[in-house]
């Protein structure tokens, strides 16, 4: 694994985008990640759980609510998110713990992601993105990230 810091805030975002974005585009027209009822969607945390300093390490996090076209089976969806992160050659699993089926996704480049079913399956499965960890310096509060993404486009 080479894990790339993020040199900014910025470019932590624009790359966590990036790989949803990615995913979404390998999904039927009109996927869409939905982080609306979430009420916001993406936030810097604390990379220690130990250390509240202003310059103790963060990350991006984003979360949603992947919204798939009627009909579409979301328990074969989870498979196939992971397949598509497994085609980019990241190591996908499925971890104990967390509602099945569930794929965590793990980039070389430090970037991971993940999706868990809804109870009950029918409900949209949640998504989630984190950004490897970057100095709490350079975490900011005034750089807007999409409540949607939309596949396609």
């Amino acid at each position: 694994m080479n894990i790339v810091v993020p040199q900014s805030q910025k470019q932590a975002q624009d790359t966590v985008y990036g790989y949803l974005k990615r995913t979404l585009d390998a999904l039927p027209p009109g996927t869409i990640l939905d982080a609306t009822r979430l009420g916001g969607a993406g936030i810097t945390s604390s990379c220690d759980d130990n250390d509240s300093s202003p310059t103790a390490p963060r990350n991006f996090t984003t979360d949603g609510e992947l919204k798939f076209p009627a009909g579409t089976d979301n328990v074969a969806a989870v498979a196939k998110v992971g397949d598509i992160w497994r085609s980019w050659g990241w190591r996908v699993i499925e971890r104990d713990g967390f509602r099945k089926p569930n794929r965590f996704g793990y980039g070389p480049d430090g970037y991971r992601l993940q999706i868990v079913s809804a109870s009950p399956t029918t409900y949209p499965p949640a998504v989630s993105a984190i950004s490897p960890c970057y100095p709490g310096s350079l975490a900011r509060n005034d750089i807007a990230f999409p409540i949607k993404i939309a596949s396609g486009g």
